[in-house]
């Protein structure tokens, strides 16, 4: 019995072993792609900070446009005006 948990034991070690060498490796591959791409991050912040701060082009909406937004939202408020009386009516009849 004492063998079975001495192998399982050691088994488990040179398995986590394995994994730390690999998680090691992957850290080391990371690091030096990091350590070759600052050069590159620099020029790429550069970057973003002009496409930043050019302001979004304005929308422009026709005569047209702008009319029949205005009387969508007007023909929305006079339905909420319109429910609210019912509701006040419905309220003074009981």
């Amino acid at each position: 019995m004492a063998k079975a948990k001495k192998q399982t034991s050691s088994k488990f070690k040179s398995d986590l072993v394995k994994e730390l060498d690999a998680a090691i490796a992957q850290l080391t591959r990371v690091r030096a792609l990091a350590i070759s791409g600052a050069a590159a991050d620099a020029t790429s912040r550069q970057m973003a900070k002009k496409v930043a701060s050019k302001k979004p082009a304005k929308r422009v909406l026709s005569t047209s446009a702008r009319e029949a937004m205005a009387e969508a939202q007007r023909k929305r408020w006079a339905k909420v005006r319109r429910q609210k009386k019912q509701a006040e009516r419905a309220a003074l009849a009981k």
